[in-house]
This record gives structure tokens, C-alpha cells and sequence, in this order.
């Protein structure tokens, strides 16, 4: 099962996952990305100007396979 890794990126600030999550496929990281936003930053305003972070999630080789704005994770908490 490919390892991700979900980086916090904040303007021109990156923090780095050094764990990672063992997850089926891409989709399923997504889902952990946007799950883990909506855990960690569920107290904030949906128009907050702290929105701007995003994960960038990347594979074992270190590569970014996927960028998820919280905003996304924000509109999906709407949704459901």
C-alpha cells in the first residue's frame, strides 16, 4: 500500500509530514486531507482569511501528487 504524505503549505510556509499515512490510492489521501482540515480547523470561519493553507500531498518518492486547499475541505463540511 503506497505511503502519503500530507505537508501543510501556509503562503511561502511548508511543514512537512514525516509520518505519512498508508492509504489505497490518491483518492483516498484526498479524503484523509480534507477530513484532517475539517478536524483541525473546524472552529474557523468558512470565509476565514487563514484559508489560504492547503495540503501538499506527496508520495513515497517525495513528489507532490495532489494540492488540497482547505477551502475545499471548508465547502465539502458545508455540503455534507
Amino acid at each position: 500500500m503506497p505511503r502519503y504524505y500530507f505537508h501543510v503549505r501556509a503562503g511561502s510556509d511548508l511543514t512537512r509530514d514525516a509520518e505519512g499515512a498508508d492509504l489505497p490510492d490518491i483518492d483516498a489521501a484526498r479524503k484523509q486531507a480534507v477530513t484532517i482540515a475539517c478536524r483541525a480547523w473546524s472552529g474557523r470561519p468558512p470565509d476565514s482569511t487563514e484559508n489560504n493553507e492547503m495540503f501538499e500531498i506527496a508520495d513515497e518518492n517525495g513528489q507532490i501528487v495532489l494540492k488540497v486547499p482547505f477551502s475545499e475541505a471548508f465547502a465539502e463540511r458545508a455540503v455534507t
